[in-house]
């Protein structure tokens, strides 16, 4: 499940996100050469504290110069609202 993917927010928000907000995601490592990415992503659908949202902007973290990067701009991601870190622009 693509929450295991998401690092948990260090502060929990309280903002009650909508669909269509823009927040940003922040991944353990991963990929065969580990790297954290930070993910800008636009949220598309809310169901039982659930989120699902399509990623509008990929950041790695960490290593760069990857070739295989594990996310990519119009995937979609699941997780939940702890681990939102904040709002994207």
């Amino acid at each position: 499940m693509d929450q295991d993917l998401f690092e948990q927010a260090p502060l929990p928000l309280l903002t009650r996100f909508e669909v269509g907000d823009r927040i940003k995601l922040l991944t353990f490592p991963v990929g065969v050469h580990p790297a954290s990415y930070q993910l800008d992503v636009a949220i598309t659908s809310i169901h039982d504290g659930e989120f699902e949202g399509e990623i509008v902007r990929v950041a790695p973290l960490g290593r760069l110069g990857h070739h295989e990067a594990h996310f990519r701009v119009g995937g979609h991601v699941a997780f939940f609202a702890r681990n939102i870190q904040g709002v994207a622009a």
